[in-house]
C-alpha cells in the first residue's frame, strides 16, 4: 500500500470516530445545541466540526434547525433503533463473553438478571470439570443469598433498594447465608466498593460464586455475570484471581455495551 492511500484510509477513519463521537456527544444531550456549545464541549476545531455535522446532516444522522440554527440527532437513528432491536438479542450476545469466561476461569459461567425480586438465570456456560455446578436456565435464585443477586441489589438506587428488601424475606438456606437486613446493606455496601461479590456457601453448602455487574450506556444496570464452583475449587485462594477474571469479563461486557467507565476493571 502506497503511503498516501494509507494516509488516506488514516485520515478516514479519524473523520468516522469524530463523527461517531459527536452522535454520542447528542445523544446525551437532552435538548438540542448551538456550534459554539458544542465545539466547546467536544474540543475540537470548528471548521472541523461543521464539516462533519454537515455530512451528518446530508445522511438525517442530524438535523439543523432552520431558525434557530441548533443540532439535534436526526430522524435516520430511528431507524437504525428499528433494524437493531430486529436483530439484537443481549442474551444471544453476551453468550461468547460466557464462553470465554468459562474458558479462562474453568467453571461454569452464569449470565442473571433482575425479575421484580428475584435474581434469574438466563443463559449459562458450563464447566468440562466433572464436579460442577449447573444451575437451571430459568430458575430464581435469592437476592440476599446470591453472588448475582447481591451484585444486582448493589447496583440499584437507594429508593428501589429499600422497595425491595421491604419485600424479599431473608431466608436461612445455609448457616452462613445473611438474613440480617443492616447486615445484608453492608454487605451490599462493600460489594459496591469492590465491584464483584460472592457467595460463600451461603446459598448450597460446598458451593461458592463470584459475580460483577454488566453495565450499558450511562451506567444503566444490564445484569450481572458470574463463575461457580465446588468450594474445593472455588476457595480463598483461588477466589481474588477469580474475582478479578470476573470483573475483567463484565468490563469488557459493559464497554461492548457501550459503557464507557472503567470503574469495574
Amino acid at each position: 500500500m502506497s503511503r498516501n492511500r494509507q494516509d488516506t484510509r488514516e485520515n478516514s477513519v479519524r473523520a468516522l470516530d469524530k463523527a461517531l463521537t459527536i452522535l454520542e456527544h447528542l445523544t446525551r444531550i437532552e435538548r438540542d445545541i448551538d456550534l459554539a456549545t458544542l465545539t466547546q464541549q467536544l474540543d475540537m476545531p470548528k471548521t472541523t466540526l461543521l464539516r462533519l455535522l454537515n455530512t451528518l446532516k446530508k445522511h438525517n444522522f442530524v438535523r439543523q434547525d432552520e431558525h434557530s440554527r441548533r443540532y439535534s440527532l436526526g430522524w435516520a437513528l430511528i431507524y437504525l433503533g428499528q433494524a437493531a432491536n430486529r436483530v439484537f438479542d443481549i442474551v444471544e450476545f453476551i453468550h461468547p463473553f460466557l464462553q470465554k469466561l468459562s474458558r479462562s476461569s474453568g467453571e461454569t459461567a452464569n449470565l442473571v438478571f433482575l425479575d421484580r425480586n428475584h435474581a434469574v438465570y438466563v443463559d449459562q456456560v458450563v464447566s468440562d470439570s466433572i464436579i460442577r455446578g449447573v444451575p437451571a436456565v430459568g430458575a430464581p435464585l435469592g437476592l440476599h443469598c446470591s453472588a448475582a443477586g447481591k451484585v444486582l441489589l448493589s447496583c440499584q438506587p437507594d429508593e428501589r433498594l429499600a422497595e425491595i428488601l421491604s419485600k424479599i424475606d431473608l431466608i436461612a438456606l445455609t448457616e452462613k447465608t445473611i438474613t440480617d437486613r443492616q447486615q445484608l446493606r453492608d454487605e451490599l455496601r462493600r460489594v459496591r466498593e469492590q465491584g464483584c461479590a460472592i457467595d460463600d456457601e451461603e446459598t448450597e453448602p460446598g458451593g461458592r460464586c463470584v459475580a460483577a455487574p454488566i453495565l450499558g450506556r450511562e451506567g444503566a444496570l444490564v445484569g450481572a455475570i458470574s463463575v461457580m464452583g465446588p468450594a474445593t475449587r472455588v476457595n480463598p485462594e483461588t477466589i481474588p484471581s477469580l474475582s478479578a477474571t470476573v470483573r475483567q469479563a463484565a468490563a469488557e461486557i459493559s464497554r461492548a455495551l457501550g459503557h464507557r467507565s472503567d470503574s469495574f476493571a
